[in-house]
């Protein structure tokens, strides 16, 4: 969604360093281990113990790794898979499961990215007590690239020509079909950690996701395991004594419960009886009430994230690039800042924000918010208004269903400022919202036009700005869900992914946001600061931009003597 005047970023949150993949083919980050300060006055020496409460604003559509797009399941999963690699609160990844972050320097990855090796560390065992070793890796890649099992993202996976298990088990390596410099990414935070090949293996693929592991999973790595599941209402884990950082007494918590509110209302007032000990992704329209809240710590992060229009282009008239274009025109970005999220957002137009280095660009051309030159547009292209002031043209009416995830006060008011300024320029639309559940799945992959037309949300990548994933030919239907195809863009993907120079790889993404602002398969219209509460009295809830988020250190998190604040 196009803005009325150009913005910048501030320059005090990018983040850098071993952010970026690209960098880790130079360099290795070396694992930092897990990091010990607060977020909150420390009260005394860290403390085991405890159970910590969360407030999910959307419920987990599901809760195995790379069978959703949803990052509310991706949190969850945090808790219940061990990664590979793993991020931190500032972007940077670390080994998980593996020994190391694999670079050229160290000879996991080869000079020409073709060939890349990880390294497993020794005795790793999974939930029930059976090894947890290379041959699960194998069999996850092979499993996620089934379209039986119809995972949630594979453009990364289908670089893989071929795989081999060391005789000791404890390393793989993947041999690409050509150079590709975001690999690491598919394999980064629990909602992209192994699979236990023991416990799926004499599984259909396509029965996998129907199955009850879907929402509880069984067999588990990762520093707790699913204890409850109560789709609509909680899910609990408990400390998983098999992890295999127990030893380094982590995770501090005994439990966490992720409570499946799905309205923000209703998680103010967990906040106003202290109920929860955390929550995330909050509804700016309610900041001054949060601040209110004086045994709670408020905390607004630069996210990742775009927030955009999808445009369904299974739909006729919007297969007509000048109706996208007329739309993301009648955008006022200013507005949907100032009114909706009171402020908590920056201007964008492209699908990086300034979290992306290369990625995002500066001096992107956001077209202006113009509602005559929107008009004039439409009049050009053939659309007429009707009595009624809606447009037609070949018997096709642009009168279109707009959809958000329901019981979020903001969108909603970004909805009804949309319709207001679409009406001026002949678009009627009408407005149908879905909860998260259904918004994710059924309705978002259906792409039937006519109920899913235009919808809002938010997107992001994982530590790595490739952007493949949502505008890719061969991702329609799977995570690009604007049915949008451009080879000339596929062209400039591959291009990208095998570009390991910063300036030179930033020149292609921009070459790319070209395209895209012409091509409009999306309007975005800002980029949203993730809004985070915490109860005074917890420590180390350090939420991060990428793929966990919220729950990307929950490892660590711990409560004053073992005991966390909310009265639960």
């Amino acid at each position: 969604m196009l803005a009325e005047t150009h913005y910048r970023y501030p320059s005090s949150k990018l983040i850098l360093a071993c952010f970026i993949v690209l960098t880790l083919l130079l360099s290795a980050c070396t694992p930092a281990g897990t990091p010990t300060s607060s977020t909150h006055t420390n009260s005394g020496q860290i403390t085991n113990g405890g159970t910590w409460i969360d407030d999910l604003v959307n419920e987990p559509d599901s809760l195995l790794p790379n069978a959703t797009v949803q990052t509310f399941s991706q949190m969850v999963m945090q808790a219940l898979y061990a990664p590979l690699f793993i991020g931190d609160s500032q972007g940077q990844i670390h080994a998980g499961i593996t020994t190391r972050v694999p670079s050229v320097t160290n000879g996991d990855i080869s000079q020409d990215q073709k060939t890349w090796t990880f390294h497993l560390r020794p005795h790793l065992v999974w939930s029930d007590g059976q090894p947890l070793n290379a041959d699960d890796v194998y069999f996850t890649w092979q499993l996620w690239k089934n379209p039986l099992f119809a995972a949630s993202n594979t453009s990364v996976i289908k670089h893989i020509q071929s795989a081999q298990v060391s005789s000791d088990k404890l390393s793989i390596t993947f041999h690409l079909t050509n150079p590709f410099a975001p690999f690491l990414t598919a394999w980064t935070d629990g909602g992209f950690a192994p699979l236990p090949q023991h416990h799926f293996a004499n599984m259909a693929p396509g029965n996998i996701k129907k199955s009850s592991d879907n929402l509880f999973p069984t067999v588990t790595s990762g520093p707790f395991m699913m204890s409850e599941s109560k789709p609509g209402d909680h899910y609990t884990v408990i400390r998983n004594p098999k992890y295999y950082l127990a030893s380094q007494h982590l995770p501090h918590l005994d439990k966490i419960v992720f409570r499946a509110v799905g309205n923000q209302a209703t998680i103010l007032e967990d906040l106003k009886s202290g109920v929860v000990d955390s929550a995330w992704f909050l509804d700016s329209s309610k900041i001054p009430s949060y601040q209110k809240l004086n045994n709670y710590q408020l905390i607004q992060n630069t996210s990742a994230g775009y927030e955009a229009l999808h445009f369904n282009e299974n739909n006729p008239a919007l297969k007509d690039v000048a109706v996208r274009q007329a739309i993301s025109m009648a955008i006022d970005r200013s507005t949907l800042i100032k009114v909706a999220r009171l402020g908590s957002a920056q201007i964008l137009c492209t699908d990086h924000s300034a979290a992306y280095q290369p990625g995002y660009q500066q001096e992107a051309p956001c077209p202006a918010f113009n509602i005559d030159a929107a008009n004039k547009l439409l009049d050009n292209a053939g659309w007429k208004t009707g009595s009624d002031g809606v447009r037609q043209k070949n018997g096709m009416r642009l009168e279109l269903k707009y959809s958000t995830t329901a019981n979020n006060a903001w969108r909603e008011e970004d909805e009804t400022i949309n319709q207001a300024n679409f009406l001026k320029i002949g678009v009627k639309v009408d407005i149908q919202n879905y909860p998260s559940s259904t918004f994710f799945s059924t309705f978002l992959g259906g792409g039937k036009a006519g109920t899913y037309d235009l919808a809002e949300w938010s997107s992001s990548y994982n530590y790595d700005a490739n952007d493949a994933s949502n505008f890719a030919c061969n991702q329609i239907g799977s995570s690009n869900f604007n049915w949008y195809c451009n080879p000339q863009l596929d062209e400039l993907f591959t291009q990208e992914q095998q570009t390991t120079d910063a300036t030179a790889r930033q020149q292609v993404f921009n070459q790319i946001h070209s395209i895209l602002l012409k091509d409009v398969p999306v309007a975005v219209m800002f980029n949203p600061n993730d809004i985070s509460i915490a109860m005074k009295g917890t420590h180390n809830y350090k939420p991060g931009p990428f793929v966990a988020s919220e729950t990307v250190n929950l490892m660590d998190w711990w409560c004053d003597n073992g005991t966390c604040p909310a009265k639960g």
